[in-house]
This record gives C-alpha cells, structure tokens and sequence, in this order.
C-alpha cells in the first residue's frame, strides 16, 4: 500500500524544528567545553586552549534536526605527546582500572553531592602522578571537570570513545550530547579518532564535506537543507532513528542542481524521482570524491548499506 506525501506535509516537516534553538543549545555546549577545557589547561601542560577544537559533525551541522536526533560533536585536541603515549600497550590495563574508578566516582558523586568536590580534587591531584598523560586520561579528566559545571540531575555516561551528557535542566527535554575525544592534526585539519581495541588511531577529514556542503548551498539555497532535514523526519518517522547523515548528504549532492527549486514540494519531487529513478550506487561520497558510498567507511562503519536500502524502500513506499 502506497501512501500520499502532500505539499502540507512537507512544508510541515521543513518547519518542525525551531533554528534558534538548535542555535541556543549549540551555544551552551561550546561554553561549557570551552569552560571545562579552560579549567583542565590550568591543571595540565598538556592541554593548551589554542590547539582545542569543538565541531559539530552530525545533521546539527545544517541544523536538519528531526525527533530522533542527538547532538554529536568532536573534540579535537592537538598534542603529538598524548598521541604517542595512547599507543603505549603497556599503559592499558593501568588505564582501564583507573577509568572503571572514575566512572564509579562520576556515577557516586551524583547521588552525593556535597563529596563530589572532594572526591574530584583528589582525582584531579592523582594527575601529577601520572608519567604518561593519554587520550583516556583526557577522556576521563573531561568528564570530571564536566560535573563541576552542569546540575545534580544531569548524567554524564563515558564509553571507550566517546562521553554522552543527558539533562534536562542544562539542555532540554530528550537531547543527547555526545562528544567524542579526539586528538587533532593542525597542518591537515584531521580529527584522530583513538580505537582502544586495535591501539591504534583512525584519520577522520571533513574538510571536503563541508566545503560541498557550503558549496551546494550556495547554488542551490536553503531548499538543500529543507531536503536534508524532510529525509531526515521521513526517516526517523518510519525507521525511529536518523538515517547515516554522510549517506544522505551524498546522495543530495549528487542531484543536480537544476532539480532545487524555489518551491519546497516540487523540490522534494524532483529529488525523491531523481533518487528512485535513477542508479545511485555508484554516487561519490561528499567526505571523499574519490570513494562511492558504499566504499566510504564513514558510512560502511554505521550500517549505511541498511539505511540506503531502507532510504529507498521509503521513498518506493509513496505515491510521487
């Protein structure tokens, strides 16, 4: 059974989402990392405020939220010291132990506050003890100088890679922070993502994405984003997830431009057509011209194959 996409619809989709606050709400993250990156650099020679980079890298990026969206950042530090001591094997089960330690103190400090300053001081002091300061020992060194500065109620979850803030007093109701601990090349401008399993780190460049995204919005206007975020509510509604956002991004930018109009719905016509008529698999990615989309492991690595065929499957399921 097919099912009707109207002009309301679409249109509705399109203004579901409030712009300023998607801009509120990225402005309190970069003042609370910014806050805690200042208080972290007066303890540590190894954190300078210069080399510390906050980046949005998901659909918050265009803003083109839907109702199952999070809010992904990377957190770029640049420091060759902490590169090279994160790939020292014989650290790993000393850092292991110690960050099960801290996520019980972060997880204890919740329920009792008034020893939460305490039980960091002491934490933050065992940090001239260490010889070899790594990418975990930021990590965790981020998340309890986080607790210092959101609300009792806020919760603050830290997983091999990443660290994931939920409060509804700081943020809002059902938003998901989450950050991924980076280290960061200045001369190439290439976030390092650290794989604590394989002890090695992974290269990841967005400078290509985002000049063609910046680039496809100049030519063809905000009816590009009008689409990113209409896929992305469509998506979400059938699936209850956002779909793999480089996939996406890609495969709108590969439509030609001719098919943006100014008018949202024949816009959003002319695209899904495009799509479901068209062979797309061989559609570059917008992180690497050089990769289709089913060879770019920033879509690979998220289940992008699944959402590519559920992507056309949901357009196929609509009368166009």
């Amino acid at each position: 059974m097919k099912f009707d996409l109207n002009k309301d619809l679409i249109e509705g989709l399109r203004d579901s989402t409030n712009d300023e606050s998607i801009s509120r709400l990225n402005g309190i993250v970069s003042g609370l990392i910014t806050e805690v990156m200042e208080e972290l650099s007066a303890k540590s020679s190894f954190i300078q405020l210069d080399k510390v980079i906050l980046e949005p890298v998901n659909e918050i990026y265009l803003g083109a939220i839907c109702a199952c969206s999070e809010y992904t950042y990377f957190l770029g530090v640049a420091n060759k010291e902490i590169e090279l001591n994160s790939l020292d094997k014989k650290h790993y089960i000393k850092n292991l132990w110690k960050r099960f330690v801290n996520a019980w103190r972060v997880s204890r400090s919740k329920t009792k506050k008034k020893k939460k300053n305490v039980a960091y001081e002491n934490s933050a002091s065992n940090i001239r003890n260490i010889t070899k300061y790594t990418i975990d020992d930021l990590k965790s060194d981020v998340v309890r100088h986080l607790a210092n500065f959101v609300t009792p109620s806020t919760i603050i979850y830290e997983y091999y890679d990443h660290i994931s803030i939920l409060g509804k007093e700081d943020f809002g109701t059902n938003v998901k922070i989450n950050i991924y601990i980076c280290m960061y090349d200045e001369k190439n401008e290439v976030y390092k993502l650290y794989n604590n399993a394989k002890n090695r780190f992974f290269d990841i460049d967005f400078k290509q994405r985002f000049n063609n995204l910046n680039s496809k919005i100049q030519d063809c206007g905000d009816n590009f984003i009008n689409m990113v975020k209409v896929f992305n509510s469509l998506f979400s509604k059938a699936y209850n997830k956002v779909p793999n956002q480089i996939l996406i991004e890609s495969l709108l930018f590969a439509c030609p431009n001719k098919l943006y109009k100014d008018d949202l719905y024949e816009t959003f016509i002319n695209i899904a057509n495009f799509i479901r008529l068209n062979d797309v698999t061989a559609i570059r990615s917008i992180c690497d011209n050089s990769k289709s989309i089913f060879k770019d492991k920033l879509i690979l690595g998220s289940n992008g194959q699944i959402d590519f065929s559920r992507f056309i499957k949901l357009l196929d399921s609509y009368k166009i």
